[in-house]
């Protein structure tokens, strides 16, 4: 007859268990998720890209939500789409096997369409070959975008993003 109960019987062989690792900084390990939160406040917050015009300019600025919203620029939604792919890899079950590879790739797709739809923009907004630059908006995508590869890079690779910015302090 079989021992169905829950209880540890003395044949079981204990096995020590590893301490959890605790970081003294709890942002850190979740910097991939603040540097998404970040990239897709950057839409939001001013000016994404601007120039200087140009005799036949209409606009002088193009704000971050006119990239996600319209049809001239249909890369300029996955601007959005993107970061917003990494906030919820850590939810969606389907998408947990591949949170590594999500995390360090995507990061790195939205930093080049940034650039890419700088001159998209910059053909919108100037009438001849000065180009569009990135305003506050821009700016502050790029610095989330800037903290979700770091945090997407260190788990892919598998290095302690901690252990590596301590190291940069000596």
């Amino acid at each position: 007859m079989q021992n169905f109960s829950n209880k540890n019987s003395d044949n079981d062989s204990k096995q020590p268990v590893a301490p959890k690792k605790t970081t003294s900084n709890p942002l850190l390990g979740k910097l991939d998720l603040i540097g998404s939160i970040i990239m897709i406040l950057g839409l939001f917050i001013g000016q994404f890209y601007k120039a200087d015009g140009g005799a036949y300019a209409v606009t002088y600025g193009a704000p971050g939500y006119r990239l996600i919203f319209n049809s001239d620029m249909i890369m300029g939604t996955l601007l959005i789409l993107l970061p917003a792919i990494v906030l919820i890899t850590d939810f969606v079950p389907g998408l947990k096997k591949y949170d590594k590879l999500i995390k360090f790739a995507l990061p790195i797709v939205t930093f080049i369409l940034v650039f890419v739809l700088k001159g998209q923009a910059g053909d919108e907004l100037t009438s001849g070959d000065e180009g569009a630059k990135l305003a506050i908006g821009g700016w502050i995508y790029l610095l989330g975008n800037l903290a979700a590869l770091a945090a997407g890079a260190s788990k892919f690779f598998g290095f302690d993003l901690e252990e590596k910015i301590s190291q940069i302090k000596k």
